[in-house]
């Protein structure tokens, strides 16, 4: 039964979980936020939901690009170097991403009548990404 909704990035972690739980999801949800990845993410998550059947949906929300401070959007500084633990790390957070991105998909869900909505986070997300 197709009853979940998932956040898709294109990338390793929501890649996987949308072949795993492939047989529940009715939509996937990418975002196009203005990320130095977006780029190369969102042509793979349209690849993966076409290769399954699954209907991909891009949701713009481009005003995090202008009003958000992260090296990881377009226009911010380099993406540094390093391991998670480095506080040069930091840089990378994309103030309350995830918890925008989940509000969207939850409200994705209820409008379609389904019941889950997926998101790819783990325990090895490192503690600089507050959200």
């Amino acid at each position: 039964m197709r009853d979940a909704v998932i956040v898709l990035s294109g990338g390793v972690d929501s890649t996987t979980m949308l072949y795993e739980y492939r047989e529940r999801i009715a939509v996937a949800v990418t975002y196009d936020y203005g990320s130095k990845h977006n780029a190369k993410e969102i042509p793979f998550a349209q690849l993966h939901c076409q290769r399954l059947g699954i209907e991909h949906v891009v949701i713009p929300l481009d005003f995090m690009q202008q009003y958000f401070q992260s090296s990881l959007l377009q226009g911010g500084e380099e993406i540094p170097e390093g391991h998670y633990a480095a506080e040069n790390m930091k840089s990378t957070v994309v103030p309350f991403r995830n918890a925008i991105m989940l509000s969207v998909a939850v409200g994705l869900a209820e409008s379609r009548g389904l019941q889950s909505v997926f998101i790819a986070n783990h325990a090895g997300d490192h503690a600089i990404y507050p959200d």
